[in-house]
């Protein structure tokens, strides 16, 4: 009777794959037959643990046992029955990962494929510094930048003569070099580009004099950058395939340009809002006026009620910032800054007396919100 495969590596059936793994690891390096020969049942439960570990480190296997059993597993063909499985997942559980792996073959000389002999090109970061008006309806820039691109002369070829390209004669093509190295589980082998064609695999007997056989050179490109209407200060556009050219005619990289937003000498902005400052009389404020207002669409008149107040502010609606991903625009808040007289003329101080002694407090009486919950409200939207 085959026993319990959860109890063979004394994990729990809620176990996940990391402690299946973990559990198999410790047993291997305790059962293993040419670490523990003094055992003369060390072989049989090595082979034991490593087809528990087969089973439930597998998804589906594990899934079929958990419902079926051994029986369920035989009849399905999930597992050898005892046999040891693919070695190069027990070598994994064994040593924690492939210690001697590399491009072009497993530590077992399995054939995984030609190394890959492209790479994709390096992103390329810029940083672009525009104004709030610009911030504001959009622009369009000239950036400057020097980058690897591909070669003008061989078009990324390497050469401007293909009959000068080789398979590499020292690995044959595939572009790695393998040697063999002893281990506990018997004779591995590592695998590493070769040093010949550097793992390309091929060889060049007359490279291209622009590029010197690399197939880029360093450019000096100027992109035009379009910068859309409502980004902020700190956002970052993205141009795809416009950063470095890849190695070996692979993908370009990106290229992204970081927006810097210069302050406005007028304008303060809080989201897609635009808050300002206009400074009035306290005459103008009394009597009312109509004052002229800076927004980003120019010049916009306000009227101003008689007996305006200190700190209110005026909205002047969809006069701020456009949305970036929505229609619509935000904002102007004006906050009203009331200007008292200074150094004033006995004269004009006889008359603001005669005007306080006529004016009494009914005069005065504030609206419900005042002016310090006006200009918290400005501040705290």
């Amino acid at each position: 009777m085959k026993r319990d495969y959860y109890e063979v590596l004394g994990v729990t059936r809620g176990a996940d794959v990391s402690d299946v793994k973990k559990a198999y690891r410790r047993l291997a390096r305790e059962l293993h037959p040419d670490v523990n020969g003094h055992d003369p049942q060390a072989e049989e439960k090595f082979k034991e643990a490593t087809e528990a570990y087969e089973v439930l480190s597998d998804a589906q296997k594990r899934r079929t046992y958990d419902t079926y059993g051994h029986e369920g597993l035989r009849r399905g063909g999930g597992t050898a029955g005892g046999g040891f499985t693919d070695f190069s997942d027990i070598f994994d559980a064994f040593f924690g990962g492939d210690m001697f792996g590399g491009g072009g073959a497993d530590i077992f000389g399995r054939a995984t494929g030609r190394r890959s002999r492209t790479t994709r090109g390096r992103d390329v970061t810029l940083s672009l510094q525009i104004d709030l008006q610009e911030a504001a309806f959009g622009a369009s820039h000239e950036v400057e930048v020097e980058l690897l691109d591909t070669c003008p002369v061989c078009g990324g070829a390497r050469t401007t003569d293909p009959a000068s390209v080789k398979s590499c004669p020292d690995c044959g093509g595939t572009g790695a070099r393998r040697s063999v190295r002893s281990t506990p589980l018997g004779q591995f082998i590592q695998t590493g580009a070769c040093p010949t064609c550097r793992g390309e695999g091929q060889t060049i007997s007359q490279p291209c004099e622009e590029c010197k056989g690399q197939g880029r050179t360093r450019q000096h490109k100027t992109i035009e950058v379009d910068v859309p209407a409502g980004i902020a200060d700190g956002q970052r556009l993205r141009f795809a395939a416009q950063g470095e050219a890849g190695a070996g005619g692979g993908p370009p990289g990106d290229l992204y340009v970081e927006i810097s937003v210069a302050p406005h000498p007028e304008f303060e902005r809080d989201g897609d809002d635009i808050l300002s400052r206009k400074d009035i009389t306290m005459v103008e404020a009394a009597l009312g006026t109509t004052i002229s207002v800076a927004t980003l669409d120019g010049e916009e008149e306000v009227v101003l009620p008689p007996g305006t107040q200190p700190g209110e502010v005026k909205v002047l609606r969809a006069r701020g910032v456009p949305h970036l991903r929505r229609s619509g625009r935000g904002d102007h808040h004006v906050l009203l800054n009331v200007m008292v007289p200074q150094d004033l003329t006995a004269a004009q101080k006889d008359l603001l007396r005669d005007f306080d002694e006529s004016c009494g407090p009914e005069h005065y009486d504030l609206k419900e919100e005042g002016i310090f919950q006006r200009i918290k409200h400005l501040f705290t939207r």
